[in-house]
């Protein structure tokens, strides 16, 4: 994330796809997909997020902070219109970074635009481009600690948003030391998981554990 609008996704993607034993199918950020994004979910079993540019503000009432991106409209809104019928058909959602907060604002949260207005950024972000590191605290008995087995570790880190108010139905289920939120999931406990960090840029433990519990979680819902 952060002021630095031809950042590509990280390059260490398709290593977490194939970690996790998942074949990936890309879309095309295209105007006519608006038309019938489900059509896209027709041919894959989940829908992952990945990171990238700040969403843009106004979709969820704000002025944009002078920090942000330049926004790509049609992604932001393909996005968030693939995470509302995903969500309608149960289908397992994950989303990394910026896939976190598309998915808390598809359903109807908002973003703290700029961290380095309320807390120190170093932690999350110091130089655009570079992943920095900070350990997170889980939440007992959610999803995300299931999944990791640990109630603590660190993480690659690398925004400058973050999660204000939580959409309809998700709860908060990590934090970083500084209370910033660092997880968000569904509360009814189906497979819906947003982590503020990016687990293809450590495939430890952790980061494997993730991809492979959101291609199974994907599986299993078509088995």
């Amino acid at each position: 994330m952060g002021r630095h609008p031809h950042r590509r996704h990280p390059a260490h993607l398709p290593d977490g796809y194939r970690a996790g034993r998942g074949a990936p199918v890309l879309f095309p950020a295209l105007s006519v997909h608006l038309e019938d994004p489900g059509r896209l979910l027709d041919g894959v079993d989940g829908l992952f997020l990945p990171g990238g540019r700040d969403l843009d503000a106004d979709l969820y009432g704000q002025q944009a902070h002078e920090s942000n991106d330049p926004p790509l409209r049609v992604r932001d809104e393909l996005e968030m219109a693939l995470v509302r019928e995903a969500r309608r058909r149960g289908m397992p959602t994950f989303g990394a970074c910026r896939g976190l907060q598309v998915i808390n604002v598809a359903l109807g949260g908002t973003l703290t635009q700029h961290l380095g207005d309320e807390v120190e950024l170093t932690p999350h972000r110091d130089v655009v481009g570079v992943f920095t590191s900070h350990p997170v605290e889980v939440e007992e008995g959610t999803l995300l600690e299931r999944i990791v087995g640990r109630q603590s570790f660190d993480i690659a880190s690398h925004h400058h948003q973050s999660v204000d108010a939580l959409g309809e139905g998700l709860v908060a289920t990590a934090t970083a030391p500084d209370g910033i939120v660092e997880a968000v999931e569904a509360a009814d406990g189906s497979f819906c998981l947003g982590v503020q960090w990016h687990p293809e840029e450590r495939l430890d433990p952790e980061g494997l554990d993730l991809m492979k519990a959101f291609v199974r979680a994907s599986a299993e819902s078509v088995a």
